[in-house]
């Protein structure tokens, strides 16, 4: 599904409420009964035959998981705590329903965007059913895995829980879907966690409101350019992300010369006639394009 993440939810603390938020807040409670039904009904937690660390946020996209998951695997291999760790997602955005091992020439229709940059970094299952992911990963010499967004999924049991948190946003108004970008209130994910992530400085003070007794690390996102990517020639920059101003941003901070700029919805498929207007923008004003490594197309 398109998805545009509305301004109003990561809107100024101290902002008036505009009319949007006001409307959709009683649907929060709707939200909020539903859940509660979903989690009422007694479903069976599975517990895996190896370690499961879980990387996942409160907020409905945009808090830094995928970046996330790629860094823990890095310190997984750097440390060798396990010999052939896995990656499991559900493959949001994609066709397959698994358990399947990601093939990096598989398409994003397939298989989803985000897996297919976690299978750069390690073998990646795919998987609606996470247990039934995990039981696949192990028979297929797994004794180690990062669950990619699975905070508010109880299927599986988890060994260690990471709750990501981005600096900038924090958890926005802090209300629940629609009116908000919560998947759950906030002491219900608090409570799941073992420890927090934050990434970014706190600008929204965040860190004073999250349990004493857990852990928070702190961590950057620094972007990793292209050999070729020269910043101070004309750029045409274009990202489908939760929140793509992230990327307009960094770049601008970076002082690149974007003379160009066009935000999409998260996991936003481009189409034939995206790159040809994007290809004919570059060569109208003689720049080059640039996006984030997420970028399927059809």
């Amino acid at each position: 599904m398109i998805f545009k993440t509305p301004s109003f939810w990561y809107r100024k603390p101290d902002s008036a409420t505009p009319l949007t938020e006001l409307l959709t807040t009683p649907l929060c409670y709707l939200y909020a009964l539903g859940r509660m039904v979903h989690h009422s009904i007694k479903r069976k937690t599975s517990q895996a035959r190896m370690p499961i660390l879980c990387v996942g946020n409160a907020v409905a996209g945009g808090g830094g998981k995928t970046p996330t998951a790629l860094a823990l695997m890095d310190l997984i291999r750097e440390g060798e705590l396990a010999r052939t760790p896995y990656f499991l997602s559900r493959g949001y955005g994609g066709r397959v329903k698994g358990p399947v091992i990601v093939d990096p020439l598989m398409d994003a229709t397939e298989c989803g965007d985000e897996p297919l940059l976690l299978a750069q970094k390690a073998p990646t299952v795919v998987s609606a059913g996470r247990a039934a992911g995990a039981r696949f990963c192990f028979d297929h010499g797994g004794d180690l895995m990062i669950m990619d967004d699975g905070l508010q999924n109880n299927s599986l049991k988890k060994d260690l829980s990471f709750l990501v948190i981005d600096g900038a946003t924090g958890f926005g108004n802090q209300k629940l879907l629609p009116a908000g970008p919560l998947r759950e209130p906030l002491n219900s994910a608090f409570d799941k966690a073992d420890a927090f992530i934050l990434i970014g400085a706190d600008t929204r003070q965040i860190t004073a409101s999250l349990p004493a007794d857990k852990p928070v690390f702190k961590a950057q996102i620094k972007p990793d350019l292209p050999d070729d990517l020269d910043i101070t020639r004309p750029l045409i920059a274009f990202a489908g992300l939760a929140r793509p101003e992230k990327f307009q941003k960094m770049l601008t901070g970076m002082n690149a010369n974007i003379v160009g700029w066009h935000e999409f919805p998260d996991h936003y498929t481009y189409k034939g006639k995206d790159t040809r207007a994007f290809a004919q923008e570059a060569r109208d004003k003689n720049a080059q394009l640039v996006t984030t490594e997420k970028m399927p197309c059809a």
